[in-house]
């Protein structure tokens, strides 16, 4: 099955790419020692974390794929946060695999994908038409 990018954004290679590059960001935050995290200034909770982390995922992949693969894409981005859950808790570097993260998780791309049903979710559409060329 192959992904329906919108065919009406200009960039969608290069959105899909940012969006690739936003997931190995989670995935390295998700695995790296929590130790060895950089500190904010202010903490959240972990759950937090996670659904924050998973909605901005789905946010900024509906935004440039098709309405009809938002389901391929809820189910793709869960079985990731699965698979980060999986890896922490094998991986024995004082992360450990924890259902409720993974629920978070659900939560946070549950809530992406209702954002992007409203007219937000076209953000890429809108950031291309910005630098888009206007005829007079």
């Amino acid at each position: 099955m192959s992904l329906g990018l919108r065919r009406s954004l200009r960039y969608r290679h290069a959105w899909f790419a940012v969006g690739m590059l936003i997931a190995l960001a989670i995935t390295v935050s998700c695995l790296v020692p929590a130790r060895d995290l950089p500190q904010i200034g202010f903490s959240l909770s972990d759950k937090v974390e996670h659904g924050i982390a998973f909605f901005v995922l789905t946010f900024w992949f509906a935004g440039v794929l098709t309405r009809r693969d938002f389901l391929f894409l809820a189910l793709a981005l869960v079985a990731f946060g699965g698979g980060i859950e999986i890896t922490q808790g094998l991986m024995g570097l004082g992360r450990e695999a924890d259902i409720k993260d993974l629920l978070a998780d659900g939560a946070g791309v549950l809530l992406g994908l209702v954002l992007a049903m409203t007219p937000l979710g076209r953000w890429a559409l809108f950031v291309e038409s910005l630098f888009t060329k206007r005829d007079p």
